[in-house]
């Protein structure tokens, strides 16, 4: 294939990895539309999405404040959550017996449903929005953590040794090999921590008594039976969780040009 061709080829695979979720999303808000249409379902029990759409298009300061705020709680948990993670993570790969210590305790919070203690949370360290920072980093930290482990001791047993082998010193191993192999498990991380972070803003939300964010737009919603403002804070969390998504997956193509999960797609 000449060069002409290969760009043409890499634009048609570009635009079409673009636009199959596209496609996805707006068949299936179609065939949903189709349903509430077809078996004319009362607008209490499922609104149809164009009224869901038209709703928040008639409303959208309200839906962009609930949004901001929740995606500021979700962030900064999932931020702390991931480089806590990490340095916890590098003990752990460093010392077996820290890691088969840490492993037990981090399986307990994975497992244990976080509505279960969230209300602890709050009483313990009050309202607002400390107990929502400690509810996402906690539903956060897992998957950082056992990815963070596996990434760091997956190393290549061959360049270890050759760093070895000319004295590096345990900061360069870590920097040079062992941090850059974790990468890409980290950002296998990240995908799945974003819908936790969420979970875990909007969880805290129903319980610290904050005023405002998608979680509060969703308990007032269901308290007044409005479910057209239920649907469009559940459709702006969707949004907000596809455009982290989005932006990970571009951050994650440029910082691994150089790794097999990028270059062999």
């Amino acid at each position: 294939m000449n060069s002409v061709g290969a760009r043409t080829a890499a634009r048609t695979s570009a635009v079409l990895r673009w636009l199959a979720p596209v496609v996805g999303i707006a068949a299936f808000l179609g065939v949903w539309e189709l349903f509430v249409r077809v078996f004319d379902i009362p607008e209490f029990e499922l609104p149809a999405p164009s009224a869901i759409l038209a709703n928040m298009r008639d409303d959208p300061g309200f839906y962009l404040r609930n949004t901001w705020v929740t995606f500021r709680e979700a962030a900064l948990g999932f931020t702390v959550a991931a480089v806590l993670a990490l340095v916890v993570a590098t003990v752990a790969a460093a010392s077996p017996f820290l890691e088969r210590a840490l492993e037990p305790l981090v399986v307990l919070f994975q497992v244990t449903p976080i509505i279960a203690y969230a209300p602890a949370i709050v009483l313990w360290v009050g309202t607002g929005f400390r107990p929502i920072l400690i509810i996402t980093v906690i539903v956060c930290f897992a998957p950082f953590f056992f990815n963070g482990v596996t990434g760091l001791l997956s190393v290549d047993p061959a360049a270890l040794e050759l760093l070895r082998s000319v004295d590096a010193s345990p900061r360069e191993v870590f920097w040079r090999l062992r941090l850059p192999n974790a990468l890409p498990y980290l950002f296998a991380a990240a995908r799945i921590a974003v819908g936790l972070a969420l979970v875990g803003a909007v969880l805290g939300e129903f319980f610290a008594l904050v005023p405002s964010g998608l979680g509060v737009a969703i308990k007032k919603a269901q308290a007044f039976t409005d479910t057209l403002q239920l649907w469009g804070s559940i459709f702006s969390l969707a949004l907000l969780g596809s455009v982290i998504i989005l932006l990970l997956g571009v951050l994650e193509r440029n910082l691994l040009r150089w790794h097999a999960s990028q270059t062999l797609r």
